[in-house]
Order: structure tokens, then sequence, then C-alpha cells
């Protein structure tokens, strides 16, 4: 008897646990994300967005490749895997449907990269490389005298692994089309203008230098016009700016918190493809969580041209092995004599 209660036992743990795994696998995507070459690629930021409800799931595959999203609510989603430039292409997949009480496999296969695996030309190749020379101490967030974190440092800046799609307004939705069809030929960068906010990088690795003292952020860049300062002496924004490129910045702490706000941008600034106006509105947020690590959000308004808030997340990881060096750019035309 005992040895048939003990068999019973052990049948119906069995039979429940293959129960939980059934109901564990329900309603559910997983499957493996490989690379270029067919191999398992650890560390892929995969984003999972309901059609119906909009509702946005995000994870990463583990070092076999693998992930997985449960408890979903049966329906159409989009996943997409979004990767920095340029090794590995970026993922969009539009229309994944899970059925009720089944299990979606969806493997991912990353195609290769614009760059062609260049080395030169793999900015998020290089910064990983220098990551890895990096000798980050093991101590704590360091303060300036009144307490406040001290963000100061060389920062290598990445990209947001899981961005949300901007919404822009009709006539902007055309500008971004445009611009992308061409491949963003028209870029200011590409005339020795500032290319981007709210750290500029003309070269790769992507890297800026915070330079604070208790009345100023001072943000170096290798690209034009070099610098932004960030006033942290309590002034207000002027009452009517002149429009640059990289606007009036203004900070205040909460708790641990830089928040910087930032106005009067000129109109000819570009975030990526979209155009901005005028009335561009930037607040960014510096968090210093570790002390080689700097979470980074800023959310951008512009209600000329965003039908809504755009928010990007980012981390600044610390490098100070590295230095930033002089950038120059110069994009004069040239043709042999007799030839325009």
């Amino acid at each position: 008897m005992q040895l048939l209660r003990s068999f019973g036992t052990t049948n119906l743990w069995l039979i429940s646990f293959l129960f939980a795994a059934t109901q564990a696998a329900a309603n559910s995507i997983d499957g493996t994300v490989y690379d270029d070459a067919g191999g398992a690629f650890p560390q892929a930021p995969i984003q999972l967005i309901n059609a119906a409800t909009g509702q946005v799931s995000r994870t990463r595959s583990n070092d076999a490749g693998r992930y997985g999203f449960e408890g979903l609510a049966a329906g159409h989603y989009q996943l997409s895997v979004s990767m920095p430039c340029c090794a590995l292409a970026s993922f969009s997949e539009e229309d994944l449907e899970v059925v009720a009480d089944h299990q979606l496999v969806f493997d991912v296969h990353l195609l290769q990269g614009d760059s062609l695996h260049t080395f030169g030309d793999d900015p998020a190749t290089i910064a990983d490389f220098v990551r890895r020379r990096q000798e980050i101490p093991d101590s704590p967030v360091p303060t300036m005298a009144d307490g406040k974190p001290n963000l100061s440092g060389v920062w290598l800046v990445g990209h947001d692994p899981f961005p949300v799609k901007p919404k822009p307004l009709e006539w902007a939705v055309k500008v971004v089309e445009e611009r992308t069809a061409n491949f963003m030929r028209d870029h200011p960068h590409n005339r020795c203008l500032p290319g981007g906010f709210p750290i500029p990088a003309g070269g790769s690795p992507f890297i800026g230098k915070l330079v604070q003292t208790d009345e100023l952020l001072l943000i170096l860049f290798e690209d034009v016009p070099g610098f932004r300062q960030v006033f942290l002496d309590g002034r207000e924004h002027p009452h009517d700016p002149n429009p640059s490129w990289m606007g009036h910045s203004i900070g205040r702490w909460e708790g641990a918190t830089l928040v910087v706000d930032t106005v009067g941008f000129n109109d000819r600034l570009w975030l990526g493809p979209l155009p901005v106006s005028e009335k561009l509105h930037a607040v960014e947020r510096y968090t210093r969580t570790q002390y080689g690590v700097i979470e980074l959000q800023v959310t951008y308004e512009d209600p000329e041209v965003l039908a809504e808030p755009l928010i990007e997340n980012t981390v600044l990881d610390l490098a100070p092995s590295e230095e930033l060096i002089e950038y120059v750019c110069e994009n004069n035309k040239w043709a042999p004599k007799g030839e325009s």
C-alpha cells in the first residue's frame, strides 16, 4: 500500500508538473535569436507590442539566444529587435498572431548590416571594444561637495535598445519618408553642421565628456559646435531665446537625478530623420545609478511636428581610459583644374 501511495503521489506530482508546464507555454511567444552566421545571439533587445492595445513587453535573449513572452492576450503583435549601427540590421515582424491556449514558436534571424562587417564602419563594435578595455572601480557614485551626484567623466553614448516609434504629424511623415528614401543625403552632418542631440558625435566610438561644477554642467563632444552649456545657477530661460542648434539649457536636481530643460532650438536640427520646429522642447534626465553608469532619458515635445511626446532611453558607460580628440569637419568641394 505504501508503494502504491508513493507511486500515486509521484504520478500526481508529474501530472501537476506537466499541466503547469503546458499552462506556462500557452498564450506565449518564444524562440531563438540568431546572428547572420546562424549562431545564437545573446542579449538581443526584443520588444513586443500588442496591436490592439498598444501594450509593450520587453525582454532580452539569454546566453543561448533564447527568449520568451508568456501570459499574453490572444491577438496580433509586432515583434522587433533594435540593433545599433551597423554590423547587424534591426529586425521587425509586423504581424504575429497569438491564439488562446497555444504556444507560438518564432525564431529571429538577424541579417548583415550596412557596414558589411568592416570594423571601422561599425560604431557599436568599436564601442564594445572600448568598453572591454575600461577598468571601472567598484566604488560608490562620486558626489560633489553639496552631496549631489558628480556626473563628470568621459562617457560612451549608447543607443535606445527599446525605441518607441515616433508619431509625427502628416506633413512630418512625408518628410521622414523622403529623408529615409534618399538615405538622409541632406542630413546637416553631411555639410559639417551639428549631427544631433543631446550629445552629438562626429565619429565612432561616440563619446562625450561631462564637466560638472556647482553652477554649470559642460558637455563636450567630438562634433560641431563642440560643446553644450547647462546652467545650474538657478537662472531661467531667456524670454525670447536666439534659435540655435543646441538650444538654451538649464538644470535642476530632483533627488539624485539632474533634470535638464532645453528650449530655443532652430528648425534646422534633425532628430534622426525627424524634422523639428523652433517650438521643440527637450527634457533630459541624468541619473548616475552606478559608478560607471548614467541612465539617460530624453523627452521631446514639438507640437508642430509630433502628435505626442517622444521618449528615448539610453545608457552612458564610463570610459575613464579615453579622452576626446580634436574634431574637424571639412567639406570643401574640389575639382581638377578646368572642371566644375
